[in-house]
């Protein structure tokens, strides 16, 4: 949510209701914090690596746009 500030709303309403968008958001957290260590680390041995957590963050938040453009949230009445 804090990369989509955007659909944060959409995105909360969504991942209430929905297993497989809070499967994506638990995805992606892993994929972030690992992300963040690999670029802490003092040697640059890493470089592939973080390339590969780029893409994979990458990746995932695309999964997460594409499933908020396929589904509307139901609006209470």
């Amino acid at each position: 949510m804090l990369k989509l500030p955007a659909m944060r709303g959409r995105l909360q309403i969504l991942g209430a209701k929905s297993s497989a968008l809070q499967d994506l958001f638990e995805a992606y957290e892993d994929a972030s914090v690992t992300l963040e260590r690999l670029l802490k680390e003092p040697d640059g041995n890493a470089r592939l690596m973080i390339r590969e957590y780029e893409t994979i963050c990458s990746e995932i938040e695309n999964d997460v746009i594409e499933y908020c453009l396929g589904h509307s949230p139901e609006i209470p009445r």
